[in-house]
């Protein structure tokens, strides 16, 4: 009987619930600009008017901030894509953008106003290159040091 049971409840546990599948969150259009889950610390945009668009977790709460602006949106039930379009046109400025649903958080600034990067933006930085110093430079100190070391260490014996 016991057996019967468990059997029943077993069958019954299968056929009344749903299992959620956790898809992958992801910011996928900024306005028009596509970005299929690819992300930098700015996006430039011309346009005023913001719209995001994305996938998550079908239902799952989507947490938008922009600025100081926090809205909260439902990903859709059958296939967890969502769309967001702020409620005012935004200033030509930066302004900072936060998209997250559970764990997961995305954060960027957005310049509107701009549609490309800014030639000064590409030319930041001094001429050396921000990595692959270091450990040149070091395999040089080393190897000076050790040309040092050993050139004035030699033995003056008279003969």
């Amino acid at each position: 009987m016991k057996y019967i049971l468990a059997l029943v409840l077993t069958a019954a546990a299968l056929v009344f619930t749903t299992f959620v599948y956790a898809e992958e969150f992801a910011i996928t259009k900024i306005g028009a600009l596509t970005v299929n889950g690819k992300y930098y610390k700015q996006f430039w945009y011309e346009p005023t008017k913001l719209t995001l668009e994305g996938t998550g977790s079908r239902g799952a709460n989507i947490d938008i901030f922009v600025d100081s602006d926090i809205t909260t949106i439902k990903a859709d039930i059958n296939d967890g894509k969502w769309k967001y379009t702020h409620p005012v046109e935004l200033e030509k400025k930066d302004h900072n953008i936060k998209v997250g649903s559970g764990e997961k958080i995305y954060s960027f600034i957005l310049t509107i106003g701009v549609a490309s990067v800014p030639l000064e933006a590409l030319t930041k930085g001094g001429i050396l290159p921000e990595a692959g110093v270091i450990i040149p430079l070091l395999i040089l100190a080393g190897i000076a040091g050790t040309l040092i070391f050993f050139g004035f260490r030699h033995d003056n014996k008279e003969t």
